[in-house]
């Protein structure tokens, strides 16, 4: 038997030390991990069907998603990135009541801190900050236009991150903090790897250094293909990177940088096993395909990445975890 809880055993390979078993970390109980921050006031538009959350974004879900919000199309409340400071009001993180939001946390999601990680979410980093203002055309027409103004607005925005890092910290005593950016779709990024590095990348590195010295681990988030940016996010700081899907070399990464950055992912939800009708079956055969190819490869952290809304996700949220369970200590 395994001498060391979940947490710890996770905690381990985000500091890229030796693991006895291969840890799970799925935003669904029954993993290594407890996502916190679900009752964080500022990103709860991510959450809620037509709500404006408070940056004056609305937030809604769709058929074609699978459920996942996403900011409503044709919407956007930012049309010129040079009028950001005239339209844009960086939300004020003092005025809520975190004694209480994490209160109120703790009693609908109770969890075990011996043996589980706090595993604080941030919804919305730089870059999908300036998409939900601005959508994916403007957002990407500003980076080439306007680059000045993109970076004030970046600074702002990383300086309202860093101090909801600051209540992670404090209030919810967590042991990680993700810093969620979508820089990618499943084939590229959404820029060049140069304007990555100009102009987001040093954002990045601002919001993991002040999360280290807030005493918590770095991840960063980002879905699709960004393994071009995988030494820039080890030079960021960042412990780890979710949710690596396989269009990225994730065998080849980990055996070239899994000593530097786990990767917590493998799972392919953009694939068969990941569409929504799926079949059980499906969805265990990949699972056993993940450790089959990473499970014996130095900073793999195996991470399912199931909608809720997919049918029958109770089923294949439970045999995920439960295959996922049989083969993590395979071999220990």
């Amino acid at each position: 038997m395994p001498s060391l809880s979940p947490k710890e055993n996770y905690l381990r390979s985000l500091r890229h030390e030796e693991t006895e078993y291969v840890p799970v970390v799925a935003f669904i109980r029954g993993g290594d991990i407890a996502v916190t921050g679900l009752l964080n006031p500022v990103d709860r538009g991510s959450k809620n069907n037509g709500f404006r959350d408070a940056f004056g974004v609305r937030w809604e879900a769709s058929d074609s998603g699978a459920g996942a919000t996403l900011p409503a199309p044709g919407d956007f409340i930012l049309k010129d990135i040079t009028q950001w400071k005239k339209i844009v009001t960086i939300p004020d993180v003092e005025q809520y009541d975190w004694q209480k939001i994490v209160e109120q946390e703790a009693a609908l999601f109770p969890f075990d801190r011996d043996r589980l990680a706090s595993y604080f979410m941030s919804a919305t980093s730089v870059w999908m900050r300036l998409v939900s203002l601005m959508g994916f055309e403007g957002a990407m027409i500003a980076l080439i236009e306007e680059p000045d103004a993109v970076n004030d607005l970046f600074t702002a925005l990383a300086d309202y991150i860093i101090c909801i890092a600051g209540k992670a910290a404090t209030y919810y005593k967590a042991d990680v903090f993700v810093n969620s950016d979508d820089i990618a779709t499943e084939r590229n990024l959404f820029m060049s790897p140069e304007t990555y590095r100009s102009l987001i990348k040093p954002h990045h590195r601002r919001i993991c250094d002040a999360v280290k010295n807030l005493g918590m681990i770095p991840v960063q988030h980002t879905c699709g293909y960004a393994e071009t940016c995988i030494e820039d996010y080890i030079e960021t700081g960042a412990a780890s990177w979710n949710t690596v899907q396989p269009s990225n070399d994730i065998a080849g990464l980990l055996d070239r940088y899994g000593d530097r950055i786990s990767l917590e992912g493998g799972f392919d939800s953009t694939g068969k096993p990941g569409r929504p009708d799926a079949s059980i079956e499906e969805v265990v055969v990949e699972v056993e395909r993940c450790f089959r190819e990473y499970g014996g490869k130095k900073g793999f952290i195996f991470m399912p990445s199931l909608i809720d809304a997919v049918q029958n996700a109770a089923e294949k949220n439970a045999a995920i975890l439960e295959t996922a369970n049989r083969l993590r200590f395979a071999g220990k």
